[in-house]
């Protein structure tokens, strides 16, 4: 049971940085603005979904960001594959991390520094890289010829804070 768990981390975590990687090239190269009305780059709540299918596998997955800028930020990954949900949360106010995998939460405060550096640096990078955006959709093909959608993009999003615990 534990091993079929480790299985299911390990390709949780790819999955994560498959989509983060993939979501960040995006958000760098390709995208057009349709409305003016938004400023992502003083955005201190940020919230949107992808939308990917690789190898026959369908990923949907919610991104929210909470005090984008601060130690306090607050993230939280939410991954739907046809396996399972599969929940992030990194909580910079709390100095704590979890995720969810299989029904269970698992706690990975004790690798609190390695997750905040990741994921902190995925926010910096959407936040730097969505400064233009204005509103719409991301669609585009990866290098692989994976289609990938962005999409419900929301600037400033109200986001309780028990959305970032388990």
């Amino acid at each position: 049971m534990k091993q079929k768990n480790l299985a299911i981390v390990i390709v949780a975590v790819l999955i994560v940085a498959v989509v983060s990687v993939v979501a960040y090239w995006a958000l760098s190269n390709g995208g057009e603005t349709t409305n003016g009305e938004t400023n992502v780059g003083d955005a201190s709540s940020l919230q949107y979904s992808v939308s990917i299918v690789r190898e026959g596998e369908s990923y949907e997955t919610m991104y929210s960001a909470k005090n984008i800028g601060t130690s306090d930020l607050m993230i939280r990954v939410d991954i739907s594959t046809t396996e399972g949900d599969i929940v992030y949360i990194v909580n910079g106010a709390q100095q704590k991390a979890w995720e969810y995998v299989g029904d269970e939460w698992n706690d990975l405060s004790d690798a609190f520094s390695a997750e905040w550096d990741m994921w902190n640096t995925t926010v910096q990078g959407y936040t730097d890289n969505l400064s233009s955006w204005t509103g719409g959709d991301w669609t585009y093909t990866d290098a692989d010829g994976t289609p990938v959608r962005i999409y419900d993009i929301t600037v400033n999003p109200s986001l309780a804070d028990s959305l970032f615990e388990p």
